[in-house]
């Protein structure tokens, strides 16, 4: 028995600094943590243990915020699979074999159905983020049908279901879908005074007023998602950069040009800090600064900065992701403005390929890049 408490100690121990680590912004710390914490509750508690599906949730989180998007869909998998196969036993008729009195094996059961659904949210995240919108929404519908049937008063983890199911349908298009998910989610962390799930729905709640075109109605929800997040992580942490860059798209929406690249130079700052120059966020913030440019006539700085977030894209996601296709319109458009409008054209092309195959001929999206190439497109 003491051979096996120092490893399981150690082990506890990984997991709680990888979840620190996770919480102050550094997920390269916390990765490796998890990893090791992972590896060693395999070895001692055998491979379909709750207590390492617990840290393959964490690993899995920690590699989604890294970009390592197959790493971390395989690790989340892996999870959700040890949890299933533990908990659908329990669904038969029950019996003892460890002696566990009744209620103990019910709070057993709930913390494995909360541990569970976290890998099933977790795991529609990175799907999402990979850009596969349809299997995102059939993994977030599953874990929002098990939430509300397992805490049907409401619980941080119906908000945080309900939170993501509303994000995939933002990205589909379907706003109309988006928007009483998100109220739905933000009623219930505003009632469970949880500030950190709250600045989170606000940040989609404003990116939704964004996508809508509802601009001065956006900014003042993601102003304050940045408030409440520098109040709770700091001015410097990733979280907060991704919540200024939000709040800066609304900025840039309503012509305050200066502020919004203010928000978007103060988050590639932090993001390449904390992630490194290749990161996506980096990508992103690059792409946002590139529109800002863009506006200010300011065409040099423009095409580097586009240039520079689709090369990292590129590199960086699945050939046929929507991101793609959106840094090539802007992209497209800038060249057009240069007096290259073949190359515009033919950029505007395959993003028009890529945004037909990953959302659809009538996303919003497709549409406008649809227009953009038929305005383009060669004089016959």
């Amino acid at each position: 028995m003491a051979r096996r408490a120092d490893p399981a100690a150690r082990a506890v121990a990984l997991h709680e600094e990888a979840i620190a680590a996770r919480a102050e912004g550094r997920y390269q710390q916390g990765e490796r943590a998890c990893r090791e914490a992972a590896s060693i509750l395999e070895e001692i508690d055998g491979p379909q243990s709750a207590d390492l599906a617990n840290a393959l949730i964490e690993h899995g989180r920690l590699l989604d915020r890294l970009d390592r998007l197959a790493e971390a869909e395989a690790v989340l998998k892996r999870a959700v699979a040890i949890l299933t196969g533990i908990l659908e036993p329990a669904r038969r008729p029950r019996h003892d074999p460890d002696g566990l009195a009744e209620d103990d094996a019910t709070v057993v059961a709930d913390e494995l159905r909360r541990l569970l659904i976290s890998g099933q949210l977790a795991l529609a995240g990175v799907v999402r983020a990979a850009g596969r919108l349809g299997d995102a929404e059939t993994l977030a519908r599953r874990a929002l049908a098990r939430a509300e049937a397992a805490f049907p008063q409401g619980d941080h983890l119906v908000a945080e279901a309900l939170n993501v199911l509303g994000m995939i349908h933002k990205f589909q298009g379907r706003y109309d879908e988006a928007e009483p998910l998100y109220q739905r989610a933000l009623s219930l962390v505003t009632a469970l005074r949880d500030v950190e799930a709250e600045a989170t729905v606000l940040h989609n709640l404003g990116g939704l007023c964004h996508a809508r075109g509802e601009l001065a109605a956006g900014e003042p929800l993601a102003r304050r998602a940045v408030e409440l997040r520098e109040r709770l992580l700091g001015a410097d942490h990733p979280m907060t950069a991704a919540d200024r860059e939000a709040w800066g798209a609304l900025l840039e929406g309503l012509g305050r040009l200066t502020e919004a690249e203010q928000a978007y130079a103060s988050s590639l700052a932090t993001f390449e800090a904390h992630l490194g120059p290749q990161s996506l966020e980096v990508a992103s913030s690059l792409a946002a600064l590139g529109s800002v440019q863009h506006a200010q006539g300011r065409l040099d700085e423009a095409l580097a900065s586009y240039r520079r977030a689709l090369a990292i894209r590129e590199a960086r996601l699945p050939a046929q992701h929507f991101d793609l296709a959106l840094t090539m319109n802007n992209l497209a458009m800038l060249l057009d403005d240069r007096g290259a409008r073949q190359e515009a054209h033919q950029l505007l092309k395959r993003a028009l390929t890529i945004f037909t195959s990953a959302l659809g001929p009538e996303h919003p999206h497709t549409r406008a890049v649809r227009k953009n190439a038929e305005a383009l497109a060669p004089q016959t």
